[in-house]
């Protein structure tokens, strides 16, 4: 039995997405205590293996000495970074820890070693090709060293979590899992069987599903601006902000879901989209490793630029093409659902590693 303290943020993200691979563990030889005090960590933990979940998101900002301590306290330290984009903000945490897993991560690792602005590689893109800026930037540690790159890990996205989403459910599985520890959001899991019919379920009422809204960091919510700017008046598109509840009702209803970046370039509504079958539409993922992978261009998605100047004509095209939308529409859903069905595997195969290979 390999014993591991799991010391978490309790949110919507980690209680819903982020740990469920934890919650929905079958791996027998795998058992986890969960914790959001890390002071219990340091005084009373008789673990001897720790991954850290969603640390230092809120507030923004890496405790080194707290670092220090929990390195000396255990022998095996993983931290799951958890923001949605590739860009890794917390790369300080590097030199105190074994293995370091994110949700997505550079094809190009040569990237962690630059300053990018908003920390992303696609805000920094806006800040240098319209010169958008921030008022809360602020610059954040870099890596060179080939031995810290090393220690970073793909592990799983949202992908993995719970659709479609409710809000009121998801509220107060959180709020309790706050109170009461972590591991109650778990009973607020519907477990779904995955929609593999849905494309015969999808009437295709809306062509482009379109509900953008703005973010307040002006370099991440650029895109959004231009994509709205190119889409406004057109009847093609479905736009504005509405409920939840709408919000999945039209969803499984459009043949096309457009899917913006957001905080990362990861969205929920990426896997909202494929498991409505719809075609996902997306600005170009190509920078990016994750998992599960649903991002092969005009296999499982269709991209377009990332300042929106191709968006029309490709959403034009695709709903001019009834059997190639529906055939890549097909073949996300077929993809997702394999690696889905992996999932215990790829995490059992994790912890091992995480765990220094034990058995």
């Amino acid at each position: 039995m390999i014993n591991i303290t799991v010391l978490t943020l309790v949110d919507r993200i980690a209680s819903f997405y982020s740990l469920s691979p934890f919650f929905n563990n079958t791996d027998r030889n795998l058992r986890f205590t969960y914790t959001d005090n890390p002071d219990w960590c340091l005084e009373k933990d008789t673990n001897r293996v720790l991954v850290m979940m969603r640390q230092f998101i809120k507030p923004d900002r890496v405790d080194l000495e707290l670092l220090a301590k929990l390195r000396k306290k255990y022998d095996r330290i993983a931290f799951f970074h958890d923001d949605a984009g590739g860009g890794i903000p917390r790369l300080e945490v590097l030199p105190f820890v074994d293995l370091f897993y994110t949700k997505a991560l550079f094809r190009d690792r040569s990237l962690y070693g630059n300053q990018l602005y908003g920390k992303e590689l696609y805000s920094n893109f806006f800040h240098e090709t319209y010169g958008v800026t921030d008022p809360d930037a602020r610059l954040r540690p870099v890596e060179t060293d080939e031995v810290q790159l090393a220690k970073l890990h793909l592990s799983w996205n949202i992908g993995v979590g719970e659709y479609p989403r409710k809000k009121w459910r998801q509220r107060f599985g959180y709020i309790l899992a706050k109170k009461l520890g972590p591991s109650i959001a778990h009973l607020f899991y519907r477990h779904a069987p995955f929609p593999i019919h849905a494309l015969d379920k999808n009437s295709g009422r809306y062509p482009v599903h379109a509900r953008v809204g703005l973010i307040s960091r002006p370099s991440i919510s650029y895109q959004r601006k231009l994509i709205l700017d190119h889409i406004a008046g057109n009847p093609l598109f479905l736009t504005g902000e509405v409920s939840q509840n709408r919000f999945n009702r039209e969803t499984a209803h459009s043949k096309i879901v457009l899917s913006p970046f957001g905080w990362g370039e990861l969205c929920l509504r990426d896997f909202e989209a494929i498991r409505a079958g719809a075609l996902l539409l997306k600005p170009d993922m190509s920078h990016l490793e994750t998992w599960p992978d649903v991002f092969k261009p005009g296999l499982t998605y269709v991209p377009f630029a990332w300042d929106a100047s191709d968006l029309v004509e490709k959403a034009r095209w695709y709903l001019d093409h009834e059997d190639e939308r529906k055939t890549i529409a097909q073949n996300a859903l077929d993809s997702y659902r394999q690696q889905l069905e992996g999932l215990q595997e790829r995490f059992s195969l994790i912890m091992q590693e995480v765990c220094g290979n034990e058995q």
